[in-house]
């Protein structure tokens, strides 16, 4: 699930810098399919995808305007996929 969480990032940065050439929609997709293969953690796939889903509708007044608004979706999503990123990196603390 890291990895696909990790391309999806990937591809919305590369959307970001260039929205033409990136299409969202088959990010969208491969984290509903790792949604239905994997599960969740909580809501938070389910969040990245409504982000997800919510930049690549700004992806239109990024193209023609770049407005606040578009740049602050694209950013929403950003922080959903690195959340949800973070919450599958092992970590110990154990103290022992």
């Amino acid at each position: 699930m890291k990895e696909v969480l990790q391309q999806v990032k990937e591809d919305l940065e590369k959307a970001f810098d260039h929205p033409e050439a990136v299409n969202l929609d088959e990010g969208i997709a491969r984290l509903q399919q790792a949604l239905e293969q994997y599960g969740d953690k909580g809501t938070m796939i389910e969040n990245a995808i409504t982000a997800l889903t919510q930049a690549k509708n700004a992806t239109v007044a990024l193209k023609s305007a770049g407005d606040v608004s578009s740049s602050a979706a694209y950013g929403q999503a950003f922080n959903a996929l690195d959340q949800a990123i973070e919450s599958y990196v092992e970590t110990n603390n154990d103290p022992y």
